[in-house]
């Protein structure tokens, strides 16, 4: 049966995967025929270099590696980091849709009040993504500012990840729901 889940979600991303790579690319223009952004605006590389991803414990990896919403996040946020503000754009629903499945994926392991907030922030970043990527004019600072927060989330969430067996191995700090 759980496979069968994973199965489902997988193809209702790679379904939204093919709808997003067949949107128009072309440029906003304002009332008077001007151009709102131009393709140097939108092909401009994201710095998210500064941001420094937390690399997973083995426990921690071995958890994650069955978890396919993760693994999923994990390559979005991997290749964000080469994406232009246009690509950006161009892929907020699927980031969008991986994290909203994401919280409903967890294992139970890493069911704790700690991880849950990390994704609830997660959750919300990428609506706000979303939301300003599906503007008529989305706001280009704010799409550069939220992809760093993604990044910064996803890194949180990673050092929660590899806390739980921490805590787990010393059961007088416990931190379940």
């Amino acid at each position: 049966m759980c496979t069968r889940f994973k199965l489902k979600i997988i193809g209702v991303t790679l379904c939204l995967l093919a709808v997003l790579s067949c949107v128009d690319k072309t440029n906003k223009t304002d009332s008077k025929g001007g151009k709102v952004t131009t393709d140097q605006d939108l092909g401009k590389k994201i710095k998210l270099d500064s941001i420094k991803l937390i690399k997973l414990s083995p426990r921690s990896r071995k958890v994650t590696d069955d978890w396919m919403m993760y693994v999923a996040l994990n390559s979005e946020i991997e290749r964000l980091e080469a994406y232009s503000i246009q690509d950006v754009i161009d892929n907020s629903m699927t980031i969008r849709s991986v994290t909203d499945s994401l919280s409903e994926t967890i294992p139970k392991v890493f069911k704790t009040n700690a991880i849950l907030a990390r994704v609830v922030t997660l959750k919300t970043h990428s609506e706000l993504l979303r939301e300003n990527s599906t503007r008529i004019e989305p706001v280009l600072s704010e799409i550069e500012e939220l992809s760093a927060k993604l990044k910064f989330d996803f890194r949180n969430l990673n050092i929660q990840l590899n806390e739980i067996f921490i805590i787990q191995d010393n059961p007088g700090e416990k931190d379940t729901p």
